[in-house]
């Protein structure tokens, strides 16, 4: 669509103006969809949560611009208060169009994402990006500023805004409070879009933008500015020489989802646009998982799922309990509870563990009943297998659970006996697949003399404290595959584990895992493990880490990379103090 001003405004600064239902929004999408038919980098950063629209054809049905939506209702990738710098950092190095979507969120979360995405933005931007920012006084507030974050907020919006042009950030923002924008900001755009406003303290924001090119023509804008029709705009542009200008603007191409929407309008929408997601994802890994744990509905969901499970195999057990197989003169005894049922019980009592450990602070009340149908099944387990039962014994984390929610203490498991070293055979039985699981058995059949369950996941990359990592060894005991070591010692890997593994490429080790993780890992993480696996065994503060490995120790950018270190188990820190793992070096 051709635009109905000089698109050489689009390589600066552009204001758009107007009071709600003006079309200042309306305008500002125009803008934005020139510059995605041209396929230029562009940045949406939307407060409402009403941009969604422009993935879609007008018609709602067919696709719209090929646009990474970061959270939100309608999220490619869900992101939480920490992402600002994550989100950021993908968008400055390359040309990846994306919408961030803070609709719904609390002040203090948008602020803090800004922050960390603003001022990471400035730092890695490589040539021109446009950042378009609908409702920009929530980032630049004008008036004196209460909170330190909100100040930080606006010290960063003021400086893409003055600084930004020299680092190749253009800026398109719109306020539908003109008199709430801080000065520094409406004053750094070269181009105004003045729309319909009303209130003397608005148009008196107009006014001081015009005073800066001189006044010979203001009055008239000034003076017409509440008789303006929705979509209409006054367009005045002195570094290109273009205007004052009363202008009609078209509608944007879109999906109109500034509009309200109905549930049948959400319905009907289909046909998004599709988007390579893949290292978007992988990059963004471990803030999704964040989000999600965050959610107090996928906690929701976890438990409700869990609980199924439990209330299901309680019944289960009932009926299996209500069977009494007699024999004419004598009892038979028969197992109750099979392989099947065990591995169910493990699995679903694993589950409820862990939803409810990460949904303490915000699910208070469903835990009570919750943990007393766990306390009913511990003693249905138990008072089913008996010693005379010819029934397998019972999986090491089922006992567990039960003897912890008897006694309110956690029961270790057996210590077996080491194995001797073990010569995998050619092929394997094909159940262990070729992900994580696999992973474990090839480092545990490296180490026949056994490995900790964090040795296990620094060599495999996986947390030894996840839930995906509890799941494969708990599949893995269950099959037979490894033994556990009692009071924390190594698990070791079984003959049954050696035939199922079959032939395997080794992982690294020593010197060699240590590059396959600088190799895997890349950007600042990689460079924070190389300053610490140089410093080995010393321990550095967090500050002088900073400095060696030239990031702010303070910023949110640090603060993820040491999460990620930390989550893979690469890194030990305590309280002023950080030092590589020792298992990179053993």
């Amino acid at each position: 669509m051709k635009l109905p001003v000089p698109r050489e405004i689009l390589n600066q600064h552009v204001a758009v103006l107007g009071k709600t239902r003006s079309g200042k929004s309306s305008v500002l999408r125009l803008l934005v969809e020139d510059l995605l038919d041209r396929q230029q980098p562009v940045c949406i950063v939307d407060p409402k949560g009403d941009w969604y629209g422009i993935k879609l054809a007008g018609d709602g049905k067919r696709p719209g611009y090929p646009v990474v939506i970061f959270g939100g209702e309608h999220a490619d990738i869900p992101i939480n208060e920490h992402a600002g710098a994550h989100v950021a950092e993908l968008f400055a190095t390359g040309n990846r169009p994306c919408l961030i979507d803070l609709g719904g969120w609390m002040p203090g979360a948008r602020t803090q994402f800004w922050i960390d995405f603003a001022s990471t933005l400035f730092r890695f931007t490589k040539g021109t990006r446009w950042l378009a920012v609908d409702e920009v006084h929530n980032f630049a507030p004008k008036g004196k500023v209460m909170d330190p974050q909100a100040g930080k907020a606006l010290h960063w919006t003021n400086r893409l805004a003055s600084e930004g042009l020299g680092k190749g950030v253009a800026m398109l923002f719109a306020s539908q409070r003109p008199q709430k924008v801080h000065n520094d900001t409406l004053t750094s755009a070269e181009t105004l879009i003045a729309m319909r406003v009303l209130h003397p303290s608005d148009r008196g924001a107009v006014a001081d933008w015009i005073k800066g090119c001189g006044d010979s023509e203001g009055s008239e804008v000034l003076n017409s500015l509440a008789q303006m029709d929705r979509g209409e705009g006054w367009v005045w542009s002195p570094e290109i020489g273009f205007g004052p200008k009363r202008v009609k603007f078209p509608l944007f191409s879109t999906y109109d989802s500034f509009r309200p929407q109905s549930v049948e309008d959400t319905k009907k929408l289909k046909g998004w646009a599709e988007v390579d997601l893949d290292e978007v994802r992988s990059k963004m890994a471990v803030v999704v998982e964040q989000a999600k744990a965050d959610d107090p509905r996928e906690l929701r969901k976890q438990l409700a799922e869990a609980n199924r499970m439990l209330v299901n195999q309680a019944k289960a057990i009932g009926d299996l309990q209500a069977r009494k197989p007699a024999e004419k003169g004598r009892v038979v005894e028969k197992p109750v509870l099979t392989n099947a049922h065990i591995a169910a019980l493990d699995t679903a009592l694993g589950r409820l563990e862990k939803a409810i450990d990460r949904a303490a602070d915000v699910l208070t009340k469903p835990f009570a009943g919750v943990r007393e149908q766990l306390g009913v099944l511990a003693a249905a387990v138990k008072s089913v297998r008996q010693p005379t039962l010819p029934m397998p014994a019972m999986p090491p984390s089922v006992a567990a659970f039960g003897r912890q929610f008897e006694a309110g203490a956690r029961t270790e498991p057996r210590r077996p006996s080491a194995p001797a070293p073990r010569v995998p055979p050619s092929g394997g039985n094909g159940d262990v697949g070729s992900g994580g699981l696999r992973r474990i058995l090839v480092a545990l059949a490296q180490r026949p003399q056994g490995l900790t369950q964090k040795q296990i996941g620094v060599r495999a990359g996986l947390s030894s404290r996840s839930g995906t990592f509890s799941n494969y060894m708990s599949k893995a005991r269950q099959a037979g595959w490894i033994e556990d070591g009692g009071k924390g010692g190594p698990a070791r890997i079984t003959d049954a584990g050696v035939t199922a593994l079959g032939t395997y490429d080794p992982l690294p080790e020593g010197a060699a895992l240590l590059a396959h993780w600088r190799a895997e890992l890349g950007g600042g993480t990689a460079r924070i493990l190389e300053v610490l696996a140089a410093a080995y065994p010393e321990t550095i503060s967090q500050d002088d880490l900073g400095a060696r490995a030239e990031l702010n120790p303070r910023s949110g950018t640090f603060s993820n990379y040491m999460s990620k270190l930390r989550t893979l188990e690469l890194i030990e820190s305590g309280r002023g103090w950080v030092r590589a793992s020792a298992e990179l070096f053993s």
